[in-house]
């Protein structure tokens, strides 16, 4: 095959002086392998945007310095009045529709406030903050960082889970089930409604 397309080459450049300075070598052949069954059975590359990325569990901040990020408290876990709660999935000051905990960094106090909330976290964290800075004492967690020795730094927040349902009843029903475990009520800044 080779030998036939050197004598092609040959004749077209004697027959033309400008395809012999174009084409000073002979051409390569090259021949290319049909597609077949296995082009579609396995594939050679990863697709680019699909790539496995590591799930690291816990709450983390976001790191786009967020107004929030500061009050955030890391970890994997909760630890609440002796009881631990392994965070099963990653969670940030952007997560929505979860069970939170506010929790004093008081060593001696260490006390918690257990809700929920449909919004992002940093937005009810932002109300939170509010109920301390107007010392709204009608809110537990204004009432609680007001009391002296206590301020707005001894604040940390930390979302418990994600509700699997975007319902209110069922976030509520998280919400109550993990005060009574926990016991907020009693050793914590949950108070009962009314």
């Amino acid at each position: 095959m080779a030998q036939i397309q050197a004598r092609h080459w040959r004749t077209m450049v004697h027959r033309n002086s400008y395809l012999a300075e174009v084409f000073t070598r002979p051409p390569l052949t090259a021949y290319r392998r049909q597609p077949n069954l296995r082009n579609y059975l396995i594939r050679a590359k990863l697709p680019k945007n699909e790539r496995n990325k590591r799930v690291i569990k816990g709450m983390k901040k976001c790191g786009k310095g967020c107004p929030a990020c500061p009050y955030i408290k890391e970890g994997k876990s909760v630890k609440i009045n002796n009881k631990e709660w392994k965070i099963n999935k990653p969670y940030d000051c952007n997560s929505f529709n979860v069970v939170y905990a506010v929790i004093c960094k008081k060593e001696k106090c260490k006390k918690a406030y257990l809700g929920e909330t449909k919004r992002m976290l940093k937005f009810r964290l932002a109300d939170h903050c509010g109920y301390v800075r107007n010392q709204t004492l009608d809110k537990a967690t204004g009432e609680h960082f007001s009391l002296p020795g206590h301020s707005l730094s001894d604040l940390s927040i930390t979302v418990i889970e994600q509700s699997k349902r975007n319902n209110n009843l069922y976030r509520k029903e998280r919400e109550e089930y993990h005060i009574n475990r926990f016991n907020t009520f009693y050793k914590g800044l949950n108070k009962k409604k009314k």
